[in-house]
């Protein structure tokens, strides 16, 4: 056979190998329809999430708002929710008073969505909304992003959020990544393919009904306690590092959004950073880069038309009042409404 023959068979050989590496996975989405549950909707932030079953969004939740028409809507996770009594800042404010939108391990993507959903595009126009957060939150795009909690406040389809997500997940070729992703469905492929895989070990090693035991085995013998890594204090480090550059994060964050909301609907937004568990003999310490991050945030907030209080070092807020973490005992409940409502009048004005 001549050399040009050869050549030629294998750059042909080549060529079906990098068409197959192209084409094959494009059947997979025929696989991918065939075992997608049948109610199984497309994630309303698919750069991170597959088609599943979700839960409806509150529309309950946006009439109570508009019947309330309240002139104070506060945001937050647990940090606000044990802080503040929205009954007792009602009966201090007067008027139309305030209502919460608190919810337990929430993160800043629940609170873009809940101030997007429920408040602004709901028509609702309090005079003040009010976000409670800790140190670098606001800009920590992925914390507690959790779709089963979104839902009560997502939409079919939220495409800022989702880029903003993608393009903090995926860095600078977040949008490449995506093509990828929506022409091979990998993601939607892993959903099904992922659970076989994990499962097969014991599929392979044991019978049907000898399954249950071997797992039974390997949890109470090889996952003990005893057998497990200590945890240690290093192993949950304080934020640093990248984690409090502000200047790198806020692009890739819902902050810019959500001033942009307040400015075009002019509904004006407040910020609270809530004090974290203090030391018995003052604050918590702040490390040189947390503090530049907190004057960055403010500095950003306040040229933006925002108010921004910052509960660190607050001598009405000593280790006294605190229960577990960064939570406040519930008896203090009410004393830190009313501090919250005596200081900050620029608020309540």
């Amino acid at each position: 056979m001549s050399e040009s023959r050869v050549r030629l068979r294998r750059s042909a050989a080549l060529l079906a190998v990098l068409l197959g590496a192209v084409l094959v996975p494009l059947g997979l989405r025929a696989v991918n329809r065939a075992v997608r549950p049948p109610d199984a909707a497309p994630s309303y932030i698919p750069s991170i999430e597959s088609p599943r079953v979700r839960a409806p969004f509150d529309s309950d939740a946006v009439a109570s708002l508009r019947e309330a028409a309240n002139d104070y809507i506060l945001i937050g996770d647990s940090m606000a929710g044990t802080r503040i009594d929205p009954g007792h800042l009602s009966r201090l404010i007067g008027g139309h008073g305030a209502a919460a939108l608190f919810h337990p391990g929430s993160g800043p993507a629940y609170w873009y969505l809940a101030f997007k959903n429920l408040v602004i595009n709901a028509g609702l126009r309090p005079r003040v909304v009010v976000f409670f957060f800790r140190d670098e939150n606001l800009t920590d795009t992925l914390f507690r992003v959790y779709p089963s909690a979104l839902d009560r406040v997502a939409k079919n389809q939220e495409p800022v959020l989702d880029e903003i997500l993608a393009a903090r997940a995926r860095g600078a070729f977040y949008r490449l990544h995506g093509a990828i992703r929506r022409a091979y469905q990998y993601d939607q492929t892993r959903a099904w393919l992922e659970p076989i895989i994990i499962r097969a070990p014991v599929a392979w090693s044991a019978a049907r009904r000898a399954r249950k035991t071997l797992l039974d085995a390997i949890n109470n013998e090889v996952f003990t306690l005893e057998a497990l890594r200590p945890m240690a204090a290093a192993d949950m480090a304080a934020p640093g590092g990248e984690a409090l550059d502000f200047d790198r994060l806020l692009p890739t964050s819902v902050l810019p959004e959500i001033l942009r909301l307040s400015q075009r609907s002019g509904v004006r937004v407040a910020f609270v950073r809530v004090q974290r568990r203090p030391a018995a003999d003052g604050p918590a310490p702040q490390s040189p880069a947390l503090q530049e991050y907190v004057r960055k945030l403010r500095a950003y907030l306040e040229s933006n038309g925002a108010i921004f209080h910052d509960d660190w070092g607050d001598p009405d807020q000593p280790l006294s009042v605190y229960e577990d973490g960064d939570h406040v005992k519930k008896a203090f409940r009410q004393a830190y409404t009313e501090l919250f409502f005596r200081k900050n009048p620029e608020i309540f004005r």
